[in-house]
C-alpha cells in the first residue's frame, strides 16, 4: 500500500505565500518527472492559519522515500523551499483501508 510523507512548516513571511506556492510547484513537477517512486505531490495550507502548510507526498514505499532522502539530489532539489518557509516535523504515514464512493455504489448495485 501507499506511503503519506506529510511534512509541516510554516512560512517566514506571510507576502511570500504566492513565492512559496509557485517554489513547490516547480520542485513538485521537477521530482516527479525525476525520482522513481513517488506518485503524487500536494500543497495543503492551514484554513485557519495562513502561515501554516503541510507538504504531503504519496510513495510507492517507504524505502522509495528513504532512498530519495539520501541521495545527494535530495537537498538541490528542496532547498529553494527552504528560503520560504521552515519544516517543524516530518511523519510517515501508510495505507490501512481504502474505500471510494465508487466501491459503495458498486456494493449497492450488486445487493440489488
Amino acid at each position: 500500500m501507499a506511503t503519506y510523507v506529510c511534512v509541516f512548516g510554516r512560512l517566514h513571511r506571510l507576502e511570500e505565500k504566492e513565492a512559496f506556492e509557485a517554489a513547490f510547484a516547480q520542485v513538485s513537477r521537477t521530482v516527479l518527472g525525476s525520482v522513481d517512486g513517488i506518485l503524487r505531490d500536494e500543497l495543503i495550507n492551514d484554513t485557519n492559519d495562513p502561515y501554516a502548510y503541510i507538504l504531503m507526498s504519496v510513495w510507492q514505499d517507504k524505502e522509495a522515500w528513504a532512498k530519495w532522502q539520501r541521495a545527494p539530489i535530495h537537498e538541490e532539489q528542496v532547498g529553494l523551499l527552504q528560503r520560504y518557509w521552515k519544516g517543524q516535523g516530518v511523519k510517515v504515514y501508510h495505507t490501512v483501508y481504502t474505500i471510494e464512493q465508487a466501491d459503495i455504489l458498486q456494493e449497492e448495485s450488486l445487493a440489488s
